[in-house]
């Protein structure tokens, strides 16, 4: 499987590698609705890797539907699908949405993210944060 966040939709990699081949691609953070995601600069090379602080920049879980499944249902493997929100609601709307289409794999809940302002690590943090 890809590592969360870090294969954008899976088809970006369809000229370099047979995408089906891979036993799971997670696609980037998705959120109810559009987010533009942190300023630049939001990434930086270091003697280790990189760092980043995107902050789940998407256009939305609407438009996730809409025009990016469509183009990626295709591909013969599980998707995962990364869900944030700012708040336990957020998440609820957004994994039913999700949940709907046929080709989906899993949820992934993105509960510890903490470079966004009011991520999952307000209430990713405790057992009793998760009840809704």
């Amino acid at each position: 499987m890809t590592a969360s966040g870090t294969f954008g939709y899976g088809e970006e990699f369809e000229d370099f590698i047979d995408v089906s081949r891979i036993g799971g691609i997670i696609v980037k953070g998705t959120t109810l609705h559009k987010r533009e995601g942190n300023p630049y600069p939001r990434m930086a090379e270091t003697p280790a890797g990189m760092l980043n602080a995107v902050g789940l920049q998407n256009k939305g879980v609407h438009y996730f539907a809409d025009h990016i499944y469509p183009r990626i249902k295709h591909i013969d493997t599980n998707i995962i699908v990364n869900v944030s929100g700012s708040a336990i609601e957020d998440y609820v709307e957004t994994a039913q949405i999700i949940n709907s289409l046929d080709k989906i794999s899993a949820i992934e809940l993105n509960i510890s993210c903490p470079n966004v302002k009011e991520g999952g690590m307000a209430f990713g943090v405790t057992t009793t944060g998760a009840a809704v």
